[in-house]
């Protein structure tokens, strides 16, 4: 039997079919999340043979079918879930990518989803609040002494980011607080109700994963708590002659953090997004494109009267130079364009996103600087040969870039997730709803795991130019020590390594990594890569373990 086979066989159980037959015998089940080992098994499923490629629009709703089969009216079923566990250890700094409403500061942290899930006739209730605990130690933040660590101003928090005011602002503290703290969120909760021809309406608080990128997606991923919203999608992908079509549409508001500012009148902002995918006839390939448009708002329910900015013009509010300060209230955007091609005969698959925060002002503009504002995403997984065990051996690779275009040399650019119209950014609760690397940034990914049908493990390496945008815009100090600035960059080189395994008693998933973030906050006191005796650089080791653990249904 083939890896291919066995894997579609264990993850039958996955299945809307197979949940349904099951759940009459369980008290609880087992939930798909975003990132989830169940979620990775379902996408090389289609390596190696599932040829319908699924969504590249993800959630819970979406990645969970029904409690049972039926959509009578007062047909009702529902079950608890099994409570899936998430814990991270960081020795030094934080980090934390792509968790959720969880922020994995310095130390122990911690989250927990758990809830219920019903069905009553056309509704399906995802009832799944998240609980989550920072222990959030003591770490040194910026030096203001240092020639690129500017002075936070007196409206802004003292936690809040020191790069990003006027304008490149953006709602993205460099530690949530002095304190350890408990937090609970709706979490992965929403009503989906089926409204006939194959819609769905509804409102959630779930996190989204748009495009195809494993490790980051530019326009909306689950590395920030989910924000309320409405949403209207298919309730299905739609397969017609021309091929298959599938579709988003999402409104709702983010929410400023507690570590921004003390002005209470400008904590809200609208966001209305869209996407759409289309998967040829007779072909393995999927294309798609997305559009966010966000903007301050008064207050939740005026956010609701924006639920069609998706489709309006928001001009070019970053379009002035880095001199002029001043921020000027209104709307803001960002656009991606996305593909994603598998070949199940080769076990292999190719994906890139591309995406710019701005229409180009004409076909001349973007003939001439189609790389203005743009941000890219490129990744390939591949499966081998079968080996011992039937593993088979996996390679993965993964660059994200997020760092400004060479454009900035001609004409004026803004830096991606920041704005001058949209004080706090593109982010809910301190943390970038898009690429987890965050603004400005840029990463580069390997990895190399031995995959078997009831486990995996391998190492990886990782690199990334952290904020580098505020490394490049802002100015060089010329001193008889040297240039300080010309190299202070803020890079973190990690290796590590991840296994994660189908036990009797659920799914867990190991990760851990130790590697070096150098110059961190860009504080190097120069000359480049000659430090001055007894002021060196300031290069931190840092080590982090990761355990995901969800419990079997029972």
């Amino acid at each position: 039997m083939t890896l291919g086979m066995i894997v579609a066989a264990l993850l039958a159980r996955d299945t809307a079919s197979a949940r349904a037959q099951a759940a009459t015998e369980r008290r609880a089940l087992g939930i798909v999340v975003i990132g989830s080992y169940a979620d990775e098994r379902l996408r090389l499923m289609q390596l190696v043979g599932d040829t319908s490629l699924g969504s590249p629009f993800r959630s819970v709703s979406t990645l969970n079918g029904r409690v049972h089969d039926s959509t009578r009216a007062h047909s009702l079923g529902w079950r608890l879930s099994s409570p899936e566990l998430l814990f991270t250890q960081n020795s030094e700094l934080p980090y934390s990518l792509n968790d959720g409403a969880l922020w994995a500061g310095r130390g122990a942290n911690a989250s927990i989803l758990a809830g219920a899930v019903a069905d009553w006739g056309r509704a399906r209730l995802f009832l799944l609040p998240e609980l989550t605990y920072s222990e959030n130690r003591f770490y040194p933040l910026v030096d203001p002494t240092y020639a690129l660590n500017p002075a936070i101003l007196p409206a802004r928090d003292t936690f809040s980011s020191p790069w990003h005011q006027g304008p490149q602002s953006i709602d993205l503290p460099l530690r949530f607080g002095a304190i350890p703290f408990w937090r609970l969120f709706p979490g992965q909760s929403s009503l989906v109700i089926d409204a006939g021809r194959n819609v769905a309406v509804g409102a959630s608080t779930e996190n989204e994963w748009w495009g195809p990128g494993i490790r980051n997606a530019l326009i909306l991923s689950n590395n920030a708590p989910g924000f309320p919203h409405a949403f209207a999608r298919p309730a299905h992908p739609v397969t017609t002659r021309w091929g298959t079509f599938d579709a988003r549409w999402l409104a709702g508001w983010l929410t400023e953090s507690f570590f921004f500012d003390a002005n209470s009148t400008n904590a809200t902002r609208s966001i209305s997004m869209a996407g759409l995918s289309w998967q040829p006839p007779r072909t393995t390939l999927v294309l798609g494109a997305a559009r966010s448009v966000f903007a301050p708002v008064r207050s939740q329910g005026a956010a609701m009267t924006h639920v069609l900015d998706f489709l309006a013009d928001v001009g070019h509010p970053n379009a002035r130079p880095m001199s002029d300060s001043t921020m000027t209230p209104g709307r803001d955007q960002l656009l991606s364009l996305f593909f994603r091609w598998v070949q199940p005969n080769d076990r292999f698959e190719f994906y890139g996103e591309w995406g710019r925060a701005e229409f180009p002002v004409s076909l001349r503009d973007f003939l001439v600087q189609p790389n203005h504002t743009q941000a890219y995403t490129l990744g390939l997984q591949w499966l081998g040969e079968p080996l011992r065990w039937d593993a088979r051996l996996r390679a993965q690779g993964e660059v994200s870039f997020l760092e400004q275009s060479t454009t900035f040399r001609t004409r004026p650019i803004g830096s991606w997730y920041t704005s001058r119209a949209v004080e706090q950014g593109y982010t809910n609760q301190g943390q970038v709803l898009g690429a987890a690397i965050g603004p400005g940034s840029s990463s580069q990914f390997v990895a190399l795991d031995l995959v078997a049908p009831r486990w995996q493990i391998g190492p990886y390496l990782t690199r990334i130019r952290w904020l580098e945008d505020a490394h490049s815009q802002q100015p060089y100090v010329y001193d008889a020590l040297g240039e300080h600035g010309l190299c202070e960059h803020d890079v973190s080189l990690l290796h590590g390594v991840r296994a994660a395994g189908d036990t009797r008693f659920g799914q867990l998933q190991l990760d851990y990594s130790t590697g070096w973030r150098l110059n961190v906050f860009f504080e190097n006191p120069g000359p480049c890569f000659f430090p001055r005796p007894g002021f060196p650089a300031r290069d931190v080791r840092n080590k982090s373990f990761s355990l995901r653990f969800t419990p079997a249904a029972f």
